[in-house]
Parts: structure tokens; C-alpha cells; sequence
């Protein structure tokens, strides 16, 4: 018979679930946010800020960009407001 395991080998045993876990350590939490905090503070010291000139032609060219898109979506409101108004007005 194929089911026939009485001359199989026995399996080996499962390890338990607790095996390889790691025993609670009730800071555990506080640990890994204050690891969180310590890395980001090494990673901020690492950023360059861009200096006053920069920083100033930055911001001129956002407000450039977001006037010119603003008019593009304003004028396309309006044409489109037109035209649906001619149809089914």
C-alpha cells in the first residue's frame, strides 16, 4: 500500500514557536525610538543647506512655476466653462 509508513522513519519533532524568539524587554520601544531620533540627528548633520542667494532664486522659480500653472488651469476653466455653456446652454 503507498500510505503504509510503518517502516518510515519517524519524523523529527518541530521546534516550538518560543525557540527563536527573543525575550521581552519592557523598554523595548522606548530603545528603538530613541535610536530612531539619534540616526535622523546624524542624518541632518550630513544636509547642506543652500545659502541666501540660493535659497532666494529657489523660491522665485516656485512662484514663477506655480503662477504660470495657475493661469494654464484658470484659462483652461474658463474655455472649457465657454464651450459647455455654447453646447448646452
Amino acid at each position: 500500500m503507498a500510505t503504509d509508513t510503518r517502516d518510515a522513519a519517524p519524523r523529527p519533532r518541530r521546534a516550538t514557536r518560543t525557540a527563536g524568539r527573543r525575550r521581552y524587554r519592557p523598554f523595548q520601544f522606548i530603545d528603538k525610538v530613541l535610536r530612531f531620533i539619534r540616526e535622523v540627528m546624524a542624518e541632518l548633520r550630513k544636509v547642506v543647506y543652500p545659502g541666501r542667494s540660493e535659497l532666494i532664486t529657489y523660491v522665485l522659480v516656485v512662484l514663477v512655476f506655480v503662477s504660470v500653472m495657475t493661469a494654464f488651469v484658470a484659462s483652461l476653466d474658463f474655455g472649457l466653462t465657454k464651450a459647455v455653456l455654447a453646447i448646452f446652454g
